[in-house]
Formats: structure tokens, sequence, C-alpha cells
């Protein structure tokens, strides 16, 4: 050390006052004591310290800070390997990339602090977003070890009021923080606090300090940390909005889950009740049809869904069980009532004329046929043509029928032209279409236009408790008006 050029002497006292004996610093003085040694001639650049008082100017210090107790010359700053301008860019971009892949704000404000203290070298960094208590902070201490960071909240509170950016050298002797009792009790030195503003709102602020070095920050670092504030204000802008979007998605889940449940109740409630009307008294007669059995409340039942619905329908039944009058409740109880309900007998027509009879003919189609005529069909054009006995039907007629169940028109005979039709077709049959269609006398692609819903109608047999609400029924319809006394029929002659 008595080798050391006696310019050098104060400057190792200085550096051991304003570094607290920190190993890097003490390195790099030796490092130019030895460069001293090694030229004698060269000279002490007082550059150096104009530039600490220049910044401490700058940052707003009392006259005289920097200056080491009992000493004349002011404390030099510390130097610190500045980087190019192209690589500064390059590492505020490497750092946003690695901001961008954070979509949650915690840990995004994570990945801000530990970016901070990169760039400036900082000792502690806090970064603090919202306000009251949505206010989220995040700190971190470059000590390994330390838990509960100490930090100046006044400056981070003085940051988000004014909006404008806080640069000291050496924060315990500046002027503007006298009455901060957090930066006195703390001892800091370096301090560097800059807002996080994104399209004129202020998010809130980034804070970095030095508790040992005086001068750790510069305004290098302070356009530097703005520049990167900028970054991070977006970042976090973004982890925001897709916060709000997250917490938008999981309240429409919640509403739509209410929505399910709430519905699945409603559902229940219609099930019920309509349980509860099927299981209410039962109907003695429904739109003509008479009966109070169970098969005839199945019947009444079936008979209401299918009246709103266009299908076709096929209704199996012995002679006399009721097939037409069926087929008229459906007409007169669904969206077809206003129109005409025509039913034919094809067991009953000549099968040479049934396709007349059905489909209309031209003027000249054969011997007599003095007139054009339409058919049933078109007679029955917006409302339902009952067919009563299709299973009588020739293969020929069958493929007719088809024809317009299919493409819902037909030809006139002995025309070409084909004219559209729009009827609701009812079939019906005493014999059992199934067998028909193995024996092969039926048709199997127009017993699946037709039997698209069936209706088993019972027999009288097959409900005998309907007798005698039939026979009252039909009493009261032949009753002579000015008969004396009504017609009645014993108990014996129903048990008979």
């Amino acid at each position: 050390m008595t080798k050391a050029p006696k310019l050098d002497r104060p400057a190792l006292r200085h550096s051991l006052l304003s570094e607290a004996g920190e190993a890097a610093p003490l390195r790099e003085l030796l490092r130019e004591i030895e460069a001293a040694e090694a030229a004698p001639e060269l000279r002490p650049d007082t550059s150096a310290p104009a530039a600490a008082r220049a910044s401490g100017q700058v940052s707003g210090q009392a006259s005289g800070q920097g200056l080491a107790p009992g000493l004349s010359e002011p404390i030099p700053p510390v130097v610190r390997e500045r980087s190019s301008e192209g690589e500064r860019l390059h590492q505020l971009l490497r750092l946003f990339r690695r901001l961008a892949r954070e979509h949650r704000l915690e840990p995004l404000l994570e990945q801000v602090v530990e970016a901070m203290m990169e760039l400036t070298d900082a000792e502690r960094g806090v970064v603090c977003v919202g306000s009251g208590d949505e206010r989220v902070e995040v700190a971190r201490e470059f000590a390994p070890g330390e838990r509960g960071v100490s930090y100046s909240r006044s400056i981070i509170e003085r940051v988000l009021d004014s909006g404008e950016p806080v640069l000291s050298v050496d924060a315990a002797s500046d002027d503007r923080f006298d009455g901060s009792r957090s930066i006195s009790h703390l001892n800091l030195r370096s301090v560097l606090a800059v807002p996080l503003t994104f399209r004129g709102e202020r998010l809130g602020a980034a804070y970095v300090d030095h508790r040992v070095r005086r001068g750790n920050f510069d305004a290098e670092d302070l356009a530097h940390m703005e520049d990167f504030a900028d970054l991070a204000a977006l970042a976090v802008a973004q982890a925001r909005a897709l916060a709000e979007v997250r917490q938008q998605a999981g309240e429409l889940e919640r509403q739509r889950a209410e929505l399910a449940s709430l519905l699945e109740t409603r559902e229940a409630e219609v099930v019920n009740l309509r349980a509860e009307v099927r299981a209410g008294p039962a109907r003695r007669s429904y739109r003509g049809m008479i009966g109070s059995s169970e098969a005839m409340q199945r019947v009444f039942h079936l008979v209401e869904r299918l009246a709103d619905s266009s299908v076709p329908v096929f209704i199996y039944g012995e002679s006399g069980t009721g097939k037409e009058l069926v087929a008229r409740a459906m007409h007169s109880a669904g969206p077809r009532s206003g129109g005409p309900f025509v039913a034919e007998n094809c067991g009953a027509v000549p099968e040479n004329l049934l396709e007349s009879v059905l489909f209309g003919h031209a003027r000249g189609a054969f011997t007599g046929a003095q007139t054009a005529r339409p058919g049933l069909f078109e007679a029955a054009a917006g409302g339902t043509i009952f067919l009563d006995e299709i299973g009588e039907t020739s293969p020929a007629m069958q493929t007719k029928l088809l024809r317009v169940l299919q493409e819902g028109e037909l030809r006139r005979l002995g025309e070409t032209r084909a004219r559209r039709v729009d009827v609701r077709v009812i079939a019906a049959s005493n014999r059992s279409l199934e067998a028909m269609v193995e024996a092969g006398t039926f048709r199997r692609d127009l017993y699946y236009r037709i039997h698209v819903v069936k209706v088993d109608l019972p027999s009288l047999r097959e409900r005998p408790g309907d007798i005698p609400a039939l026979v009252e029924h039909f009493l009261a319809r032949h009753q002579a008006d000015d008969a004396p006394r009504p017609l009645t029929v014993s108990a014996t002659a129903l048990r008979k």
C-alpha cells in the first residue's frame, strides 16, 4: 500500500467508506493501485467526482452531499460496465419476451421485479399494481434467505400520486425526503422509482433501491427503467385483461350451470304435472270417442300428442273399432283442422277406378271422362286424407301412393304434368302390414313411409268396462226428443 501514489490513497479511503468494505469494489481498487504503480506518471481523472456532483445536483440533493465525513474530496461513484444501445435494446426485448409468456398477474409481477433488479443491479425491488383492496405488491431482495422485505412506501406513494419518476443518489441526505421516516429508518442510499402507465392509465409503480451504494443509479438507469416500465405496463394490462376474461368466463359458466339446473327442475315439474294429469280422473269421452278404460286413455293421450304433428300415422284395429273416428280426432285437434278431412275406403273402390278417385283424371283419359276431375288428394289439400284398408291396394297403386308420399306431388290419370299437394296422410288397416311385407304383398318402402307412428285400437272385448258408457251414449244419441222418458238398459242386460 505504501507504494501507491499519493493521489490514490484518498481514493482508497473514500471507497472503503462508500462501499462499506464490499469485496467487488475493493478488488477494483486494488487493480487501480496496481495500474498506478505500473505507471507512476498517470494522473487521477477528476471527471468522475464532477459527474457525481452533477448527478447529485440533477437529483435535487443538497450541496456537499457525496462527501465522506472529515474528507475534503467527493466520494467516487460506483463504476459499472455499460452496455451499448443495441445490447440494451436486445436486453429489453429478451425481458419483454419473458414477461409475455406469463398471463397470471402475481407470477408476472415477480418476473417484473427480477427483471428490474437485473437491469439496474439493485439490491431490492418492489412493484405494486392496483389500489385499495385490489392492490397487489411483490417485493424481492438480492440477499438470499431474507424474509419480510422492507422498503420506502412513501416514495412509491409519491410516484403513484404524481406520476413522475423519482431518482436519488443518496436518499438519506435528500431534502425531498426529510419527512419520510421510512427512508431514515432504512438508511437508504440509492433509490429509483417509475410509474407503470398504459394508455394514459396509471396502473402502478416500480421501485428499486440500494442501502449501501451511493450513486448506484443515474440518469441512464432512469431512462432504462422508464423504457422497461412501458413494456411491463403493457404486460400487466394484458394479464389483467386476461384475468377479467377468465372471471367473466367463470361467471358465464356459473350462470349456465344455474340455468341448466333451473331447466332440469322445470322439466321435472312438467313431467310431474303430466303424470298428475295422466293419473287424474279418467275421461269418459274425447272428441267423439267413448271409453274410460286404461287402453282408451292411452289412445286419447296418443291422439293429443300426434295432433300437432304432420307425420304420417298408421292406425291398426279390427273392423268397427273406430279407426276413422280416431283419424277425425287427430285432424280436428291439430293445426289442419281448418282444412278438409277426406276419408276413403280403398277396399271398397274397384281397382280400375281407385287411381282416378285418388289422383283425378284428365278429360278423355278413359271412356266416359268427358271433363277433367280432381282426385281426393287434391280435394284434401291443406287438410287430411284418411286411407282406410290400405292393405287392399294393388302393387301398382302402392307405387303411385309412394310417389305422393315421397315427392309431395301427383299426376292425374291421362296427364303428364305433376301437381304439388300439401296433405297429411293417415292410413288404416285391419290386416297386419308387417306380415304382408314379409309375404311380399305390400311394398316395404311404402310401409315405412306410412308407418311412422302406429296407433293400436283395442277391440270392445278387450275393454268390457266401456260397454255401459257406450250403451248410454248410443241411447242418448237415438233418444227421440218427444220421448216421455229416457231409454235405459237394465243392469241384467248389461251383464249379459
